[in-house]
């Protein structure tokens, strides 16, 4: 009996997921028609400001508004871009993290999934924040819903989307099928992360000084320039004029 209320409350939970993905997909076309009605209130209120300069035309007026909608609109896929783009970031920084105790507690004797708990239960960071533990606690989801390891991990690479973390699941299930230990296998993938964040990390090193150049090409040195001619050309002015 007990078991049959537990089968029970996990297929309401399933559907109460579907139901609020519904929702959310729902949701997303109002968000973006939200994001342009903001882009146009805002550019027409532009608009009205500058009445008392200019007079009032209807077709600027109608061109405000596109233009508002069309700016709404960028800053929402902007933002989208910015949201994914740290997500990433986020992940790739705690993967390597999560990897190496991954490796400690199955060499100290633990499953996978019950090693996955104890990095969650332990983990002393603002873990409800981190987009890696926040999909970690739905693969613990997924098990404790009667699903196999194989088909949790296959959904949660699935969710993260990114390839470094199919090649891990990849290699830990064919590990985990074919019984060889899977100590030294996730060690291995933990430096190999790390490898690819450090190359990664000199990567964006070295885009940021290319960054930094235009600064200083572009604004710093012509100023610098400037100041140190004026001088002189004010000096040369002057002669020529006598």
């Amino acid at each position: 009996m007990h078991r049959a209320d537990e089968i029970k409350k996990n297929f309401l939970s399933s559907q109460r997921a579907v139901q609020l993905n519904q929702v959310f997909k729902k949701a997303i076309p109002l968000e973006r028609f939200a994001w342009s009605l903001l882009g146009i209130l805002v550019c027409e209120l532009g608009y009205l400001l500058s009445l008392s300069l200019v007079p009032f035309s209807s077709f600027k007026f109608g061109l405000f508004a596109v233009l508002g909608a069309l700016v709404g609109d960028r800053a929402k896929r902007k933002n989208e871009s910015n949201e994914s783009k740290n997500r990433i970031l986020q992940i790739r920084r705690d993967f390597p993290y999560f990897a190496e105790n991954l490796s400690i507690c199955i060499t100290a004797g633990l499953s996978p999934t019950m090693s996955i708990k104890a990095i969650l239960e332990n983990d002393l960071s603002d873990s409800e924040q981190r987009t890696l533990f926040i999909e970690l606690k739905k693969f613990l989801s997924d098990i404790d819903q009667g699903n196999s390891v194989t088909f949790a991990l296959d959904r949660l690479a699935d969710r993260i989307n990114l390839p470094e973390i199919y090649r891990f699941v990849d290699v830990l299930i064919v590990t985990m099928e074919r019984g060889t230990p899977l100590a030294e296998v996730l060690r291995q993938q933990a430096f190999d992360l790390r490898e690819t964040q450090r190359r990664e990390f000199l990567d964006l090193g070295s885009k940021a000084e290319v960054k930094m150049m235009v600064p200083v090409v572009f604004l710093i040195l012509p100023v610098s320039i400037l100041f140190a001619l004026w001088p002189s050309l004010y000096q040369l002015n002057q002669m020529s004029a006598f």
